[in-house]
């Protein structure tokens, strides 16, 4: 599975030597505040991304590799079950 964000839209697509579907979700985690998200997913992708856009200088200064890279890591946590997806 690969997730690929684009602003407040995120691609995901699932794809295996039968088949390969895309889903598309609009949740605008590119523009949300913290008191605007609606789950502990949410809240924490707010606060990745907030810290990536203080921490500039740490290769974070284009917005697409930051959303990305805060999908990324908000996507780790959820896996290994610190947060969830309510």
């Amino acid at each position: 599975m690969i997730k690929i964000r684009n602003g407040a839209h995120i691609k995901t697509i699932i794809h295996d030597a039968f088949q390969h579907v895309e889903f598309h979700e609009i949740d605008n985690l590119n523009t949300k505040s913290l008191d605007q998200a609606e789950n502990n997913y949410e809240k924490a992708f707010v606060l990745i991304r907030k810290a990536l856009e203080d921490n500039e200088q740490f290769c974070c200064d284009d917005e697409t590799d930051r959303l990305s890279l805060a999908q990324i890591i908000t996507d780790s946590l959820k896996q290994k079950f610190i947060i969830r997806k309510d």
